[in-house]
């Protein structure tokens, strides 16, 4: 910093003189005039709590926007129309006695993430926003305006594998987008990744879901539906060996195997309600009881993806996987101590790791149950789905589709004004256009109440 110069009044950084009515910096200088000049509107997801410093300035524009009105920026000083919008002489242009804030341009550019101090972080919350997005696309099956908000709806088994089968390409388009290192690993070693990775995604999902509904007593799945935990016979309700479930079958039916004729009473409720109890148990509610957000979420996903020790890693995988989960520790531990200002943020990664194993149990939970579908054919179980569970994905289905990267440059061309993303279950690109997400709705016709578990 500059002897004589005093501190930027809103992130502490070097200042660069008096702008809009209070000592700046040049970047904070530009923020604000853009944010005026732009008509610009910022909310906070943090209630308006967060710190605006130097380093994680770029963190929170509505908390970096209201400091900047605080400490006494004007927004009568900021000129709506500059000249650098229209032509000017080249007299006019050469002079250097221009504007305190035409900086304006050089704070278009991407926010610099290394400054964050999160850079994974903030990359996978982007994908995620942005596959948000593109779900609402590819679970549209009823032909519904995808811009209308739909009530969600309970669905039966079978509604819940399909969408789960779709999710597999979505997933691993977020996973390639958001870690470089993934591109460099063999094809092999991605498959073995991806295949120990999806299954426990899916459930440490519906576990975030709940914590952003807070409630329990159902799971919601990336399509907007949900599956009511406190009704099993409208999850179970559908064609259990070929022949349809009553209510009543669904909470203690009869089936016969083809290597035992004789009828074998199967109590369902004994076999796959208890599984709910499980998830609830295990990941449900030690999600919502420690308030998990979206960085921590990211996190768990990245120790998750990134594990070690499965039979055919080879030790470049290892290596990668170790660097990338100490590189996503480093990052959350920042955003606890800079940007949250948590007293004691290792006891809350301690909190947050904890969780890891209880995840590990309700996945080898799930497997279980649909490996007993399967072998007895309690209902079916369609073969795609119970390979996927049980981490046997056949690598055909890998090569059903082409990542984006690959698509043609011609094609590129054409759509070089659009978002695309290629859907691996229909072999097509999809056209994805900026309009905002929809946040999960809560059913009207359940009681949130009928959850049995109390805020800590």
């Amino acid at each position: 910093m500059i002897i004589g110069k005093k501190p930027c009044s809103v992130c502490g950084e070097g200042g660069d003189g008096a702008h809009f009515g209070a000592e700046a910096c040049r970047a904070c200088a530009a923020f604000f005039r853009r944010s005026v000049a732009l008509n610009k509107t910022y909310v906070c997801r943090a209630m308006g709590t967060c710190i605006i410093q130097k380093n994680v300035r770029c963190m929170c524009r509505a908390c970096r926007f209201t400091k900047c009105m605080s400490v006494g920026m004007r927004k009568s000083a900021v000129q709506r129309h500059r000249e650098l919008f229209s032509r000017q002489d080249s007299s006019e242009s050469s002079n250097p006695r221009v504007s305190p804030s035409s900086s304006w341009p050089m704070d278009i550019s991407p926010i610099n993430t290394e400054e964050i101090g999160m850079p994974t972080l903030s990359r996978l919350n982007e994908n995620y926003v942005h596959m948000g997005t593109v779900r609402r696309v590819i679970h549209n099956t009823g032909g519904d305006n995808i811009f209308n908000r739909r009530e969600p709806k309970a669905v039966a088994y079978t509604d819940a594998h399909t969408v789960h089968l779709k999710e597999i390409g979505l997933v691993a388009d977020w996973i390639i987008k958001s870690y470089p290192d993934f591109e460099k690993l063999h094809q092999e070693q991605k498959k073995l990744l991806y295949r120990n990775f999806f299954l426990p995604f899916m459930i440490l999902e519906c576990g975030y879901q709940c914590c952003l509904n807070d409630r329990t007593d159902i799971l919601f799945l990336p399509s907007g539906d949900y599956i009511d935990c406190s009704r099993p016979e409208t999850f179970y309700g559908g064609h259990i060996n070929s022949h349809l479930m009553s209510s009543e079958e669904a909470i203690r039916c009869q089936t016969t195997t083809s290597a035992n004729p004789i009828n074998t009473h199967v109590s369902c409720f004994r076999m796959f309600v208890p599984s709910f109890e499980i998830y609830r148990r295990n990941v449900l509610d030690p999600m919502r009881r420690e308030k998990v957000d979206n960085f921590e979420f990211f996190t768990l996903c990245s120790l998750v993806l990134w594990d070690h020790g499965l039979e055919g890693q080879i030790d470049e995988c290892v290596s990668l996987a170790r660097s990338n989960r100490e590189r996503i520790l480093r990052e959350v531990l920042h955003y606890y101590r800079r940007v949250k200002q948590i007293n004691d943020p290792s006891m809350r990664l301690a909190n947050l790791l904890v969780l890891l194993p209880a995840l590990q149990r309700s996945v080898r939970r799930f497997q279980e149950d649909v490996e007993i579908t399967h072998v007895f054919n309690v209902y079916s179980v369609e073969e795609t789905f119970y390979e996927l569970v049980s981490g046997r994905l056949s690598d055909s289905f890998f090569q059903q589709g082409t990542p984006v990267s690959a698509i043609p440059d011609k094609s590129k061309e054409i759509k070089k004004e659009m978002e695309c993303v290629w859907d691996l279950n229909t072999s097509q690109a999809v056209d994805i256009y900026e309009f905002p997400s929809t946040p999960f709705l809560t059913p009207e016709n359940s009681n949130p109440a009928s959850t049995e578990l109390q805020n800590t």
